[in-house]
């Protein structure tokens, strides 16, 4: 018997089924089919990704010899991203993405009409354009003949929950994020709903992750390749499944999740130090986990930077094996020495806890004699003393003290990232080595919320886990310089582009 989650990401879809032990049994994947419109816009069409996520579940059931040998599915996706659908459940609108930024006005009008923090305190958001309340009034304005025919809005894996079963379904880690949810009251909030000139039933009922959704159909089944019956369970957000299959699980612990953006994650047990969260730039919501709400933020070019650096100095001639190959050979080198040249990783703005949305990045402290692999070993000592920041920052924010840190993401493959990260902010850090942790997370919760899985826990500490140890001199080396030098020149550039 198995379960099956599936992973739909900004970049990448993913389908990853496990046994009842879970075991890696078989994998599909796909690039995202992001389209352009004639203004330069991204967007999905949501039949292509309805037919992209059948192809990964016809391969996955391909693999084994029942597709009824599958008993439960589970979602993780991006969050924000969206459509409308009609009383019928037709899509009226293309996916508009999270990242979009056509809505920054609508932004502006829902601060002002509603002040910024009252919005904090609702939703747990600091509210910028990348969230569906956004989108939904940019639609209403410019979009007047369809908005009118709408019935829902339905986020990414809202609208294939529909899809397979007919039912219209959300969880609230996903509901948080359409900046329309009160994470309390775990309710649509009335005053964003007056806000936006629609009723609570213009949302999918929202419940907690796990839950079971609804039943592949007949339609869906033909077209799928999955059995007629097969539960379909809530998943969430993707940074909060990850989470959760990666055994985040209480306070004190923090994930940080390494990948082109890095997101830094913890839980709490209920919202309080909404103040203080509010004006270091964090958000909070709903959990997978019932009764628990995550504290997160990011470092917005992380991973990012690297394909930065590969693009700029190795050229467009080579192939990514190659230059991958390269980066290898030059960060050879670049453990020589540590603090000549100093990064700031500003390239898409700031986050917490100094959130600049303006903020550019910064390389210091060249010379005659500075080497492309020194400006690399500084890439990564930038993104480590940024680590170091959002932990800390966490830490004073919530009043809870950071126990474990677990590292998943592609920059977990980069061990001299990963062995800066742990000498600068000098505690050890933990890789839980299990496959994907976002589609593990999301077919762990479809098995706990269908009852196929009794005790998640246990399932989560099978797995083999591997630690990067501090080297306690380079530690007090970069103490200095962590102190000395970087704190206060990232916070004197701090608005310096303003």
């Amino acid at each position: 018997m198995y379960l099956l989650g599936i992973d739909i990401g900004t970049t990448n879809w993913k389908a990853n089924l496990y046994n009842y032990r879970g075991k890696l049994v078989a994998s599909a994947s796909l690039p995202a089919a992001t389209r352009i419109d004639k203004r330069g816009r991204h967007y999905y069409a949501p039949g292509e990704l309805w037919s992209s996520v059948c192809r990964l579940t016809r391969q996955i059931a391909r693999q084994i010899n029942d597709p009824s040998e599958i008993k439960s599915v589970g979602f993780a996706s991006m969050a924000e991203a969206g459509l409308l659908v009609d009383g019928s459940g037709k899509e009226l609108t293309a996916i508009i993405p999270w990242y979009d930024n056509r809505s920054i006005p609508e932004k502006e009008f829902l601060e002002k009409k509603l002040g910024r923090f009252e919005i904090f305190k609702t939703t747990g958001l600091n509210l910028t354009h990348i969230y569906s309340a956004t989108k939904i009034l940019w639609l209403k304005k410019h979009e007047r003949a369809v908005f009118k025919k709408a019935s829902k809005w339905l986020c990414v894996p809202d609208y294939l929950i529909n899809r397979f079963t007919g039912e219209y379904a959300t969880d609230y880690s996903i509901a948080t994020r359409t900046a329309a949810f009160d994470m309390k009251r775990k309710k649509w909030a009335p005053d964003i709903l007056d806000a936006l000139g629609v009723k609570e039933n213009f949302f999918p009922k929202a419940s907690v992750s796990g839950t079971v959704a609804g039943e592949v159909n007949e339609k869906a089944s033909a077209e799928s390749g999955l059995a007629e019956g097969t539960k379909i369970c809530l998943g969430g957000h993707d940074h909060i499944v990850g989470a959760y299959g990666a055994g985040i699980l209480k306070p004190g612990d923090l994930l940080d999740s390494m990948g082109t953006a890095e997101v830094l994650l913890s839980v709490v047990k209920e919202p309080r130090r909404l103040k203080q969260l509010y004006e270091s730039g964090f958000s909070m919501g709903c959990y997978a986990v019932n009764g628990l709400y995550y504290i997160m933020a990011g470092i917005y070019c992380s991973g990012g930077l690297t394909e930065w650096f590969m693009s700029e100095f190795y050229g467009s001639s080579l192939s990514p094996e190659a230059k991958y190959a390269r980066l290898g050979e030059d960060l050879k080198r670049a453990g020589k020495e540590e603090g000549e040249v100093l990064v700031l990783p500003y390239w898409l703005g700031r986050g917490a806890p100094l959130k600049d949305a303006s903020a550019k990045g910064a390389l210091l402290g060249l010379t005659a004699g500075t080497t492309r692999a020194d400006i690399l070993r500084a890439i990564y000592e930038g993104l480590s003393f940024e680590f170091r920041q959002l932990v800390e920052a966490m830490e004073g924010s919530t009043g809870i003290p950071v126990k474990s840190i677990s590292l998943i993401g592609g920059g977990t493959r980069n061990k001299f990232w990963l062995e800066k990260k742990a000498d600068i902010i000098g505690r050890k850090l933990l890789l839980p080595r299990r496959s994907e942790s976002v589609c593990f997370g999301a077919a762990l919760l479809a098995g706990a919320g269908s009852g196929e899985v009794a005790e998640p826990g246990k399932l989560m500490d099978a797995f083999k886990h591997e630690y990067i140890v501090a080297n306690l001199k380079k530690h007090r080396a970069y103490e200095e310089l962590y102190r000395g030098k970087y704190k206060k020149i990232a916070a004197l550039l701090s608005g310096f582009n303003n």
